[in-house]
């Protein structure tokens, strides 16, 4: 395995220990792997654009929580892993409960290595229904 090959599965097992952590309702794993300066873009199915920051977006985790009996799922798949450096890019899509019942997320997820972890610096989120996006 090459030292890239390595750099991609741990920033894969940092985004799934994320998605477990939420799953499980332990938020404060979101403390340790959002960045400070980290800026969420959604976009919703009717085309609207909200831009958050991660204290904004971790009340939303909080109320999807609180609204689903503290869990909202782990469904993901991974479509593209890539790391440059201390740089890292995710692609994946999602299923819970953070959009509302029935819908599917795209996420292009940014990283950087900071103080010998992973962050996350932005996430673009794209929502649509599932029946579009399966």
């Amino acid at each position: 395995m090459t030292k890239s090959e390595d750099a991609a599965r741990e920033v894969r097992a940092v985004i799934q220990r994320l998605i477990e952590n939420v799953a499980d309702n332990n938020t404060g794993i979101l403390e340790e792997i959002y960045h400070a300066d980290m800026q969420v873009i959604m976009l919703d199915p009717q085309d609207g654009v909200s831009v958050s920051g991660k204290e904004e977006f971790k009340k939303m985790i909080r109320a999807a929580l609180d609204a689903n009996n503290g869990s909202i799922g782990t469904w993901a798949r991974f479509h593209h892993v890539s790391v440059d450096g201390n740089k890292a890019h995710v692609l994946i899509s999602r299923q819970n409960e953070l959009t509302g019942p029935d819908m599917q997320i795209t996420l292009g997820i940014d990283l950087v290595r900071e103080q010998n972890r992973w962050r996350i610096t932005r996430e673009v989120i794209v929502t649509r229904p599932r029946t579009i996006a399966a």
